[in-house]
């Protein structure tokens, strides 16, 4: 039986601008239906992995296979199959939002599956210039674009940042909805972690160009904790970083220890997205 054809394939990634290396050797897959979290602080090279994985940049180094195809030379079937959020809707200004959704919709195959719930969610006047609309109404345009079509890979780069408290409520509820609906493979962006821990099932996080740690929900929830203290050597843990609090993070943590921490005066606390975040991005 043959392999199953990935979603998404980064291997050996390198991109460079001037004297900075942005992508150092960088590695990734994402499986079907696999909800994934991309995170980093400014400058970790989240928005260059972004753009060289949907064909924005072009990468000095490695390859990017999306369904098996190589990014370069993607055939209309593959690029039908994936929908890309920025964090800014730019360009179109003179349509309006029902000619938009006309003109674009006549890229695809008449027959193309539609999912009507975006537009429902997003509520736009279908009358109403592109030019008109505010910031929250744009990006809820950018996401109508991105996910009416039913697209089998989400790549979303700050999609709620403009968004109001209920419609961003809203969406990051429809979208892992849609998501294990549809099978549909997502890589989110977005520096609202809060968001992302209620939905994704996996935490890729970047520094430097390179990822620090990628891990699943269940082995985070499972095997990360925080000690307050460094770990005995026949722990058999691996540290992560230094917390802020003095203690540190390990990873590798297993049921059997925690009587062994509590013998030897270490607290043994269950993870917290943020503050991991916060510890691996310093």
């Amino acid at each position: 039986m043959s392999e199953p054809v990935l979603p998404l394939e980064i291997t050996h990634l390198v991109k460079e601008f001037s004297t900075k290396r942005a992508l150092n050797d960088f590695n990734l897959t994402l499986a079907q239906g696999e909800i994934a979290a991309l995170l980093g602080p400014n400058g970790a090279g989240k928005t260059t992995l972004i753009g060289c994985l949907l064909g924005f940049l072009s990468a000095d180094a490695g390859q990017i296979r999306l369904f098996g195809e190589d990014v370069n030379s993607l055939t209309p079937q593959v690029r039908n199959r994936i929908g890309f959020v920025p964090q800014t809707l730019t360009g179109f200004t003179w349509f309006r939002v029902g000619e938009l959704l006309t003109y674009l919709a006549g890229y695809r195959p008449a027959d193309t599956p539609q999912d009507d719930r975006w537009l429902e969610w997003a509520a736009l006047d279908p009358t109403a210039r592109i030019k008109s609309l505010s910031g929250g109404e744009r990006q809820r345009l950018a996401i109508v674009l991105a996910l009416r079509f039913r697209p089998d890979l989400i790549v979303l780069d700050e999609p709620v940042a403009s968004l109001d408290p209920q419609a961003r409520h809203d969406f990051m509820r429809l979208l892992p909805e849609y998501a294990h609906q549809h099978g549909a493979t997502v890589l989110i962006s977005s520096h609202i972690i809060s968001d992302l821990e209620n939905i994704c099932d996996r935490f890729v996080i970047m520094r430097r160009g390179q990822i620090v740690l990628d891990v699943s929900e269940a082995v985070l929830q499972g095997q990360v904790r925080h000690l307050s203290a460094l770990p005995r050597p026949e722990w058999g843990v691996h540290v992560l970083a230094p917390a802020e609090d003095g203690g540190v993070w390990v990873s590798g943590w297993q049921p059997g220890l925690d009587d062994a921490a509590l013998g030897q005066g270490v607290a043994v606390q269950q993870p917290d997205v943020e503050t991991l975040f916060l510890a691996l991005s310093r």
